[in-house]
């Protein structure tokens, strides 16, 4: 597997472990410790972080010992879930084990971003190995609605090579076909391949806060509406407000978790009475769990988290007014269950040849 693991995120992570976990049926699997500047600049908390909080170290103690403590929850979830050790592999250097492969699968995540490097990147297209090597794309993602011309060709050419494509989002399917890719299939994300017994034996060996909770999670600047729906069901509920925070400081917080990795990721938003975010795989674990959430997003062209819930049909979680609507479970539930069952036999068709 060759994906964004070198990005210190929680989804990067943990789509890639659910993506190893679910290929381990079908024998042995690594991720290639792979890296690229692109990745580096995209999460690498350290550097982005104090950027954006310099103004605070006067002020406030522990805030270095914080964000090493974040690294290293990512470092160990690199090295002790996805097993990823040993020599680190850049574009200039794949070959050296390309033959190793008699499969190699790209994806998921927005690999094929042309907005970052890693979309403009040969390796996340898989151009290395033999020519007899099975390339595959799993649940690979654009991020984008449309293609600049100078893309097109490139990924034209690339793509075929492939043996198999599938995409995360119905975007992407639009998008290959526009540039003579056919045959192509919608996948869902990998966290949701795992079940909700496989989550929960990778976050078995901790506590979640003794406290109810509306969970936030809120990527990039303060989200007005996140922080009003937040304050909303916590004031109707008479809950708590607790935030795991993400380069930015959530002040209205009743709690902030500063260090957490993947594996507190997954146990906060499985324990909270509510969610509240901008974040396609928070989305995905709220639903994965099934705890109730709400999503605010301001680009409303951004197909990763409507394609989502489209494909359960909860469109009206997105960017609403009234915070007051119930779930009906067992339906999400059951489309879902028919959305992995294709996603998982689009896995079976390709590596059971």
């Amino acid at each position: 597997i060759i994906t964004l693991s070198a990005s210190y995120n929680c989804g990067s992570m943990l789509q890639g472990y659910a993506l190893k976990k679910i290929l381990e049926k079908y024998g042995e699997v690594e991720i290639i410790n792979f890296s690229s500047e692109a990745s580096h600049r995209m999460y690498d908390i350290v550097p982005k972080m104090l950027k954006e909080k310099i103004h605070t170290v006067v002020t406030r103690r522990g805030l270095l010992s914080e964000l090493k403590k974040e690294s290293k929850a990512y470092q160990d979830f690199q090295r002790i879930n996805l097993e990823i050790s040993g020599k680190e592999f850049f574009s200039t250097n794949l070959s050296e084990i390309a033959m190793k492969y008699d499969v190699i699968v790209t994806g998921s995540d927005q690999v094929w971003n042309p907005l970052f490097n890693n979309g403009r990147d040969p390796s996340y297209f898989l151009q290395f190995g033999s020519l007899e090597t099975k390339r595959v794309a799993y649940a690979a993602s654009f991020g984008v609605s449309t293609l600049e011309e100078q893309d097109v060709k490139r990924m034209k050419e690339w793509l075929k090579s492939f043996s198999a494509i599938s995409v995360r989002e119905t975007t992407g399917l639009r998008l290959l076909t526009s540039i003579g890719i056919l045959g192509a299939q919608h996948v869902v994300d990998p966290v949701f391949l795992l079940s909700p017994k496989d989550w929960n034996i990778l976050i078995q060996d901790g506590t979640s806060p003794a406290l109810d909770y509306v969970l936030v999670y809120n990527l990039g600047q303060v989200d007005e509406s996140i922080k009003s729906c937040a304050q909303e069901l916590a004031r109707k509920h008479n809950l708590s407000i607790l935030s795991i925070e993400d380069s930015t400081k959530i002040k209205y917080a009743d709690k902030i978790v500063e260090s957490a990795g993947p594996i507190e990721f997954v146990r906060y938003i499985k324990a909270a009475r509510y969610v509240v975010t901008n974040s396609f795989h928070a989305t995905a674990f709220s639903l994965k769990f099934n705890v109730p959430f709400y999503v605010f997003i301001r680009n409303v062209t951004s197909s990763r988290i409507s394609d989502v819930l489209s494909l359960v049909a909860l469109q009206e979680r997105l960017n609403v007014a009234s915070f007051e609507m119930e779930i009906d479970w067992e339906k999400v539930n059951l489309k879902m269950e028919n959305c992995i069952k294709s996603s998982k036999k689009f896995i079976d068709d390709i590596l059971c040849l």
